[in-house]
């Protein structure tokens, strides 16, 4: 059969050929407009040659496998035939692809929203055991109504397991590693949705080796929710192991993150130490000659929201009025921050060592020597490196067995036994125990 050439008019069928709108894997893509139906759609068109190649029953594969997908955010098909030798296949038609949607990229709240609906969609694609192994930008679809749905599952393979051995899919760049030697999993389109996650927020596509802090996190800190985050993270692992296992997981995770992200309280801000112009208050007086004497020891470089008196990132109370709803988010000089107590964490850290939360990913790789750590963890087999005041071990949550002492705090809570200036804190910082004297922290 003699290769037809197509161009704008031509007809296939009932569909006549407006102008070409993409590639395949297997065809070309082209606006089209339904004569029967009267209206536009999304044509597929697969050449003989490629038929040829590839045989019949794996040219007809994407039509088996998208006609049992059903739900607003995979692309639907409406009709797949073979017409004058090609395959033809119709589905939607949306305004744009993601990879050329820039408003994504300049609107946090929209990224997100995509990316919400995507998940969605890619679970339920996995819920049916459909692997797709070329999630991109590319295979996004922003329709009319600005919601996105996940299309092009020519590559995309059925599975009863979490890993299947195939070859020859995916797109450079947003391959997961496993899948680049033919051991893809269900967590490899996760993967791939992580990448493209991370594109759209910070404008930076994260490359080999994948380790965290990205290129661009700061942008990532700030357009995404704290308790969110860690959930992203998670999606773009290096380790298959340390990554939802699959787009279920993934996606109920993230609706739960930004549930809790929705009702949780807000948490007002630390602020890096001024001195006050106006005159001082005997609190002002008392914590300005604290700060003189025994701040730059302690690390109290910041300020409490409430009373501006002087506070140390390990702490978890404020010694002067007590609140506990001090936050670093925006000023710690740590790369990450909890997303419960929202304190500064280290890349390597598996957990938060100032409330052990417990859902840090960390970066899966030996921690580096802490300058600032004064302590090993006494764990078996553990390699945690204790800072002054940290209340777990960052590697396992164990506790220090040993209290920890300061020069400049000969003192100890009643409570906690943990050090304690007498002399001038009104609650401990580390417990938040408050003396019924007022002035002092004790007698």
């Amino acid at each position: 059969m003699a290769v037809r050439r197509f161009k704008r008019g031509t007809t296939l069928g009932k569909y006549r050929l407006d102008r070409r709108i993409g590639r395949g894997a297997l065809g070309t893509v082209w606006r089209a407009r339904d004569t029967v139906e009267d209206r536009e759609v999304a044509l597929k068109v697969v050449a003989p040659e490629r038929v040829q190649e590839h045989g019949r029953n794996a040219i007809e594969h994407e039509a088996r496998v998208a006609t049992r997908l059903s739900h607003p955010n995979i692309a639907t098909v409406r009709n797949a035939d073979w017409v004058d030798g090609h395959f033809v296949m119709a589905s939607d038609l949306a305004e744009r692809s993601l990879a050329d949607y820039p408003g994504a990229r300049r609107s946090g709240a929209l990224a997100l929203r995509i990316i919400r609906e995507v998940a969605a969609g890619l679970a339920y694609a996995h819920e049916q055991r459909v692997l797709h192994r070329d999630v991109k930008p590319e295979n996004i679809l922003i329709f009319k109504d600005r919601h996105a749905a996940l299309c092009d599952f020519d590559v995309a393979r059925l599975t009863t397991g979490r890993t299947v051995a195939y070859t020859d899919a995916g797109t450079l760049g947003y391959i997961a590693p496993e899948q680049a030697y033919g051991r893809t999993k269900l967590a490899s389109d996760v993967f791939s949705l992580g990448l493209i996650s991370y594109e759209l927020l910070t404008g930076v596509l994260p490359t080999w080796p994948f380790d965290w802090p990205f290129v661009g996190h700061e942008r990532f800190e700030k357009k995404v929710p704290l308790l969110v985050q860690p959930v992203l993270r998670k999606a773009a692992a290096f380790d298959p192991q340390r990554r939802y296992v699959d787009a279920v997981a993934f996606h109920e995770a993230l609706e739960a993150a930004f549930q809790r992200a929705a009702n949780a309280p807000a948490r007002k801000r630390a602020v890096r130490r001024r001195i006050p112009s106006r005159e001082r208050t005997p609190l002002e007086a008392q914590t300005q000659a604290f700060r003189r004497q025994h701040g730059a020891a302690l690390g109290m470089r910041y300020q409490c929201f409430r009373c501006e008196g002087p506070i140390a990132e390990s702490m978890a109370v404020c010694p002067w009025c007590g609140t506990r709803d001090n936050s670093f988010r925006d000023i710690t000089s740590y790369p990450l921050v909890c997303p419960d107590c929202e304190h500064g964490v280290a890349a390597a850290w598996t957990a938060c060592p100032w409330c052990a939360s417990g859902r840090l990913e960390g970066n899966g790789r030996p921690p580096r020597k802490d300058p600032k750590a004064e302590r090993i963890c006494t764990r078996p087999g553990c390699d945690g490196q204790l800072q002054p005041f940290m209340r777990y071990c960052p590697r396992c949550k164990q506790k220090p067995k040993r209290l920890w002492r300061h020069v400049d705090l000969p003192h100890r809570c009643k409570r906690c036994r943990w050090p304690v200036s007498r002399s001038f804190w009104r609650f401990c910082p580390w417990c938040g125990r408050k003396e019924p004297m007022a002035g002092a922290f004790g007698s």
